[in-house]
């Protein structure tokens, strides 16, 4: 017999009853909570013989989320050895080997609605 109907059978007998239901196991797992991935805001290095910095101003960077997208772009780039985006300023800094066309670099950072500009 159904609990539901056991605890209505006692009610309308006039009689106190007390029902335990068991509750099935949860089947809902709460998501982990993971910290966002530090990016690094400014070069950590140097550039070595044959590498030059190339700083960029890119616009489009509305919220903290963007700066890992970029930073990915630009990391992926060939010839990058060193990236770092601040999105504080909105600007993206590369170490790059001196052969690398700037235009190859602005390019890999313009999509969706991020466009980079080499600075002089």
């Amino acid at each position: 017999m159904k609990p539901g109907i056991v605890l209505l059978l006692a009610v309308a007998l006039g009689a106190t009853t007390y029902v335990a239901l068991r509750a099935k196991s949860p089947t809902y797992t709460a998501p982990e909570i993971v910290a966002p991935k530090a990016l690094p805001s400014v070069l950590l290095s140097a550039p070595a013989a044959g590498e030059v910095v190339r700083v960029f101003d890119v616009e489009g960077m509305c919220c903290g989320g963007c700066a890992p997208k970029i930073y990915e772009a630009l990391s992926a780039a060939s010839g990058v050895r060193e990236a770092a985006v601040d999105f504080e300023s909105g600007t993206a800094r590369a170490i790059v080997k001196s052969d690398v066309e700037v235009a190859a670099l602005e390019r890999a950072m313009t999509f969706e609605d991020y466009v980079a500009k080499a600075r002089p």
